[in-house]
């Protein structure tokens, strides 16, 4: 086994105290911060688990943070230490604490009850949508393992996990692309976010049925899909309850805050339910493997949170505003093909999210439109992007290249981005 992927105790334990500790600096804040430290830590360990090229562009977005950083200092400008050290804390503490949800993950009906044919298309599209909104890409090794055979997948089956995983992107709470619009736009309203994108996914959905049926051609009616029964759907139902209710109940409590609490609190009562015995040795096997598995993401939030802070302080030293004047529908949608076009050169989405909250914030842009054009983005570049981490993730375990997976997706793509300019019009007015 590779020195970087050795079995790494310290960096687990951390990350599994971080996460505590932003659980407290809910009601204490400078827990937060403590955390935020225990993360940086950790992501040094880590930074060995990193793909060469992968380490390569962290290594170079904290260099330019740093470099932003001492030119505020030498100009006499005080960095935001706060977003340089935990700003993106929340979101990793909630991306890790939602990693346990896959300890009691569904894993759908018995062979008899699947879905054959035409039907059975929509319903696996789906259920790899449902779970994938909650679970995230376990949803993808759930659903394949149950229902393709064979490696590489067919153009068609590559379609399913793709465009059914990536539209979880436009609505769900769990992502990662919610949990960092609402780090940046935490003023955001998670409703109309949610209701707003729902509508758009289930129409990205609805064209992605058409067109993977016809794709199919006639073995369509061969296939067999994933079994979905009510018991498979009562995770995810229980979860998005359980954090809209709270939300609604605790609307001080930011959403990240939330799902932090409920996703381990949850699977901590299935489990013990379940296993009571095993319970506590699940939990901490998990802890020791999946935590550190979050190298990739914990490398390039960590980077975002000291380029963004870098960035700021450069831009209060210049004294460079925005190139425009206000951030309307056009705009947000204008902002959103931004996004997306520097994602497929490899720039991750949370750092043009990140950056384009701190270039915009003199406008004062209507949050709940400057998230949705950020999670629009989010789900267009996962399906999309060539160097996406979900098409990454495709390519590593269903053998298919990156860029065939962006080229079988680019009709998606294209009817997603016209769809998205009257879906930010709608967020606009009801926001």
């Amino acid at each position: 086994m590779p020195a970087g992927r050795r079995y790494q105790p310290l960096p687990a334990t951390l990350l599994a105290a971080a996460v505590v500790l932003t659980i407290a600096g809910l009601a204490w804040r400078p827990a937060t911060l403590g955390a935020g430290a225990l993360t940086w830590v950790a992501g040094a360990l880590l930074l060995g688990r990193l793909g060469r090229r992968y380490r390569a562009v962290v290594l170079a977005l904290l260099a330019a943070g740093t470099a932003g950083v001492v030119v505020g200092l030498l100009f006499g400008v005080r960095p935001d230490w706060r977003l340089a050290l935990a700003g993106n804390q929340p979101l990793i503490s909630m991306l890790a604490a939602v990693t346990f949800v896959r300890l009691v993950a569904p894993r759908g009906g018995p062979d008899h009850a699947a879905p054959t044919g035409r039907a059975a298309v929509w319903q696996t599209t789906a259920a790899v949508h449902a779970f994938g909104s909650v679970i995230n890409v376990t949803a993808l090794d759930i659903v394949a393992r149950r229902v393709f055979r064979a490696l590489p997948l067919a153009r068609p089956e590559l379609m399913v996990l793709s465009r059914g995983y990536s539209a979880g992107a436009f609505w769900s709470p769990f992502w990662g692309a919610s949990a960092a619009v609402l780090t940046y736009a935490p003023a955001a309203r998670l409703p109309v976010l949610m209701l707003i994108g729902a509508g758009l996914a289930a129409t990205g959905l609805a064209i992605s049925g058409l067109q993977i049926t016809r794709a199919f051609g006639p073995d369509v009616e061969k296939f067999r899909g994933f079994p979905v029964t009510r018991d498979a759907l009562r995770l995810p139902v229980a979860l998005m309850a359980a954090v809209l209710g709270l939300h609604l109940l605790l609307p001080g409590v930011p959403v990240t805050g939330i799902i932090m609490c409920c996703a381990p609190a949850i699977t901590i009562a299935i489990l013990l339910r379940r296993h009571p015995r095993r319970t506590a040795a699940r939990l901490a096997g998990h802890t020791r493997r999946s935590l550190p598995a979050m190298s990739g993401e914990l490398a390039m939030f960590l980077s975002a949170g000291l380029l963004t802070a870098g960035f700021k302080a450069v831009v209060e030293v210049t004294g460079l505003g925005p190139p425009i004047t206000q951030f309307g529908v056009l705009t947000a949608w204008l902002l959103m093909l931004l996004m997306v076009a520097l994602s497929a050169v490899g720039v991750h989405p949370v750092i043009t999210i990140a950056v384009a909250a701190s270039a915009l914030a003199p406008l004062h842009p209507d949050p709940t439109l400057f998230a949705m054009a950020g999670l629009v983005a989010w789900g267009v570049q996962a399906a999309g992007g060539p160097l996406s981490g979900l098409n990454v993730v495709l390519q590593a375990r269903f053998g298919v290249d990156t860029f065939t997976i962006a080229r079988w997706n680019f009709t998606y793509v294209l009817a997603i981005i016209a769809l998205a300019y009257p879906a930010l019009w709608a967020c606009a007015q009801i926001a």
